[in-house]
C-alpha cells in the first residue's frame, strides 16, 4: 500500500512568511505522504531551501503548475483573481488526493480540507476593516471597477459555502488571528499553529551598536515604515542619534519608489540594504541593539521573532500578533508618543536592553521550525483519523447572513 496522497497548494511562491510556512510544511510531510505541490509560480526547491533554511527534497515532491491568471507574474498582481484561479484548479483535482492542504489562506477544495491562515487579505471586507493602507493603491479603492473585479474573480472561483460551513480544519497563525476567525467568520475553535521561524543565535561576543535599530520585512504600505522612521526621528530630536538599517527589497513598485524618495534626505542615518541572503541578514541583526516593527494588524510577524532571536530588543505594536511574540509590556506601544517614551526609557538606561536580551532567545524557541513541523504532522494525522483528534475541525455554524 502506497503513501497517502496529499495536495499542498499556494497561489504564488514568492519570498515571504507564507512561503516559509509552505516550505516547512512540505518538509514536515514529504516523508509520510506523496506530496503534490500546486502553485502558479516557478518552483525551485534549491532556491527556496537556501532562502528559508528548509530541506525539501524535490525528488519526493511533485510540482504541478497551475496556469496563472492573465498578466500575473508575481504574488501581488491581481492577487484576488489569482487566488480564485488556483482555487478552481485545485477543486478540479482534489478528489485525486487523500487530503488537501492550503498553505496560505482558505482554498475551497469542494470537500473538507486543511486551511493554514496567514493573514486576512483573502477577505475584501477584512482588508477594508483591518488594513490602515488598504485603499492606498488606486486599484484597491472602493469603486464600481473594484466591485466588478472582485465579482468577476469570485465568479471564476465558483460558488462556495462560508468558511465555517465547509468542515475544514482551520489553523490560525496566532491567537489574534483565531479571535478574528471567531468574531468575523463564526469559527470559535480554530487551533493555533505559530509560523516557523529560523532561530539562529547571535555570537555571544557580538559587538552591537548601542544606538542601532533594525527593521526587517517586506517593503509594503501595511508595514508602516514611514511611521517607524517618524518615531525614530523624534527619538533623534530628543538627543539620541539612533540609526536604522532597513532590511527588505526595494523594487520598482510605486510604494518602493515613494519610500526611497522619503528616506533620501535621511540617508545619513537610514540605510536600506535591499534583499539579503540569510547569512548577510543575520550578520546585520547580530550588530544592532534594537529592532522596531510598525504593522498594527500583523497576523503574526515572523520578522519580529527572527530579530528577537538574534538578540535585537524589539519595540512592537501592542495590537496584532506581534504583541504575542514579545510578551514584555515595556516593549509594546499603541501610539507614536508611547513608542518614543518607551524607546527613550531604554536608551537612557542601557542595562534594560541587556536584561531583556538575555531572555529573548529562550522565549522565541516556541516558534522554531521543529515545533511548527510537529504541529503540522499532528494536524494532518488528526484530520485523516478523527479518532485521534476529533476536536480540531472547525465547528459547524448556523446558516446566517455572511459577515464577509
Amino acid at each position: 500500500m502506497g503513501l497517502p496522497k496529499l495536495l499542498m497548494a499556494h497561489p504564488w511562491m514568492g519570498r515571504g512568511g507564507s512561503e516559509a510556512a509552505a516550505a516547512w510544511a512540505t518538509q514536515a510531510l514529504q516523508d509520510d505522504y506523496e506530496v503534490t505541490f500546486v502553485t502558479s509560480s516557478p518552483l525551485d526547491w534549491d532556491d527556496i531551501n537556501s532562502i528559508y533554511g528548509t530541506r525539501v527534497d524535490a525528488a519526493k515532491v511533485k510540482y504541478l503548475w497551475c496556469p496563472p491568471a492573465p498578466t500575473v507574474r508575481d504574488p501581488v498582481r491581481l492577487s484576488h483573481l489569482q487566488r480564485n484561479v488556483v482555487e478552481r484548479f485545485c477543486r478540479r483535482i482534489a478528489d485525486d488526493f487523500d487530503v488537501c492542504f492550503s498553505a496560505y489562506n482558505p482554498i475551497y477544495f469542494g470537500r473538507p480540507g486543511i486551511q493554514l491562515i496567514g493573514d486576512f487579505s483573502f477577505s475584501e471586507e477584512m482588508r477594508k476593516r483591518l488594513y490602515v493602507h488598504g485603499e492606498s493603491k488606486f486599484c484597491h479603492r472602493a469603486s464600481p471597477v473594484r466591485d466588478l473585479y472582485v465579482s468577476v474573480s469570485d465568479h471564476i472561483g465558483g460558488p462556495k459555502p462560508r468558511l465555517c460551513q465547509r468542515g475544514d480544519l482551520v489553523l490560525a497563525n496566532s491567537q489574534w488571528s483565531a479571535r478574528q476567525l471567531a468574531d468575523c467568520f463564526d469559527l470559535p475553535r480554530a487551533d493555533v499553529i505559530y509560523p516557523p521561524v529560523v532561530l539562529p543565535k547571535a555570537p555571544a561576543e557580538s559587538n552591537r551598536d548601542p544606538l542601532g535599530f533594525v527593521c526587517l520585512g517586506r517593503i509594503v504600505p501595511e508595514k508602516e515604515i514611514e511611521r517607524m522612521i517618524k518615531i525614530l526621528t523624534r527619538v533623534r530630536e530628543s538627543g539620541y542619534p539612533v540609526t536604522l538599517r532597513l532590511i527588505g527589497a526595494l523594487d520598482d513598485s510605486a510604494y518602493s519608489r515613494s519610500l526611497a524618495k522619503f528616506i533620501e534626505p535621511l540617508k545619513d542615518w537610514v540605510s536600506p540594504t535591499g534583499y539579503l541572503t540569510l547569512d548577510d541578514k543575520q550578520e546585520i541583526l547580530s550588530t544592532q541593539t534594537y529592532a522596531i516593527h510598525g504593522c498594527r494588524i500583523e497576523a503574526f510577524g515572523i520578522a519580529v521573532a527572527e530579530m528577537a532571536s538574534m538578540g535585537c530588543v524589539p519595540f512592537v505594536p501592542s495590537s496584532g500578533g506581534a504583541g504575542e511574540i514579545v510578551g514584555h509590556p515595556e516593549l509594546q506601544y499603541s501610539t507614536d508618543d508611547e513608542a518614543v517614551e518607551k524607546i527613550l526609557s531604554f536608551l537612557s538606561d542601557p542595562s534594560k536592553a541587556e536584561e531583556v536580551r538575555a531572555s529573548l532567545p529562550l522565549e522565541m524557541e516556541r516558534f522554531g521550525p521543529e515545533v511548527f513541523m510537529n504541529d503540522v504532522r499532528k494536524s494532518v494525522l488528526g484530520f485523516l483519523d478523527p479518532e485521534i483528534s476529533s476536536s480540531n475541525h472547525a465547528a459547524p455554524c448556523e446558516d446566517i447572513t455572511p459577515v464577509v
